[in-house]
Order: structure tokens, then C-alpha cells, then sequence
């Protein structure tokens, strides 16, 4: 396994969903220096914060520890991954009725969509 590679791709993710060190480190139940460290690719990880992490990205475990080679991922994987983060942060605060709400229009939309393709 190549910890800088991994650890490059932890603070990419990191990044990108607007999380400071100290955010990601609570998350993880690590300490903010330990977290460094693994950004930095100094320290190792175990398979319990790198499963943590995959959760908190909502990536693989696989695309973590995968080679460079393996990082010319699509960006638009990127860009679903950071607008979905976006939505989730928006209806985090929205009620029941207007979750209801908003399931009822995309389920109107997606039968429209799919009846305008017939």
C-alpha cells in the first residue's frame, strides 16, 4: 500500500466535501495530528478508519488504496459525489411532509422522463 497516494486521495476527498482536518479527524474518532499524518502519508491505516472514511466520502474502500494509475477516475463521479453532499445538506432540515413532498415530485418526474423516452 502507498500512503502518500492514499493519503493524497483522503485530504482530495476531504476537500472537495468542504471538511477541515479537525472535522474529519471527530468523524473518524481520531486526534487532528494522527489525521495529519495519514493525509501526509506518514502514518499508516487501519481497515476500520479506512471503512469509516469510504462511509464518510461515499466511495470504496478500493478507490482509496488504489494506485495513481487508478485515480484518472471520471470527474464526473466528482461532481455527482459533491452535489449529492449538497442535496443531502439542504434536506437534512426539511420535515417529513416536505420529504414526502419532494419524493412525490421526483417520482412524477422520473415517470415523465420515462414515458417522454417511449
Amino acid at each position: 500500500m502507498d500512503y502518500k497516494s492514499i493519503g493524497k486521495k483522503i485530504r482530495k476527498e476531504r476537500i472537495i466535501r468542504n471538511l477541515t482536518l479537525e472535522q474529519l479527524a471527530e468523524i473518524l474518532d481520531l486526534s487532528p495530528s494522527y489525521m495529519g499524518l495519514i493525509e501526509r502519508g506518514q502514518r499508516g491505516i487501519s481497515i476500520e478508519t479506512l471503512y469509516k472514511l469510504a462511509i464518510a466520502f461515499d466511495v470504496t474502500t478500493d478507490y482509496l488504496i488504489s494506485s495513481d494509475g487508478d485515480e484518472d477516475i471520471s470527474e464526473d463521479i466528482f461532481s455527482c459525489n459533491v452535489l449529492y453532499q449538497k442535496i443531502l445538506a439542504h434536506i437534512k432540515k426539511y420535515s417529513t411532509e416536505e420529504l414526502k413532498f419532494l419524493l412525490e415530485f421526483i417520482e412524477l418526474k422520473n415517470k415523465h422522463d420515462s414515458q417522454s423516452s417511449k
